[in-house]
């Protein structure tokens, strides 16, 4: 059940940078970058933080942030690349 929290904020972040960012290099160069943090700030939520192995839980929820917003932001991209 807690990594459906990291996908949902990815899912939120895809959908946010879809909404906001025009360019498709923009937004493929800003999607890492807003998945880091997003990451960290889940796995605080998740009281994922106060152990020794924290900086593995901060990339494993980073990486499936960052799945959430290839789910959103992936279909649009090949879209624009077949039209």
């Amino acid at each position: 059940m807690k990594e459906l929290l990291p996908l949902c904020a990815g899912l939120a972040a895809g959908g946010s940078l879809r909404l906001l960012v025009q360019s498709a290099r923009l937004r493929s160069a800003l999607a890492p970058v807003l998945c880091l943090p997003a990451g960290a700030l889940v796995s605080f939520v998740n009281g994922e933080l106060s152990g020794n192995l924290w900086s593995l839980f901060v990339s494993v929820d980073a990486v499936l942030v960052w799945l959430g917003a290839v789910a959103v932001l992936g279909p649009s991209l090949l879209r624009r690349r077949i039209a």
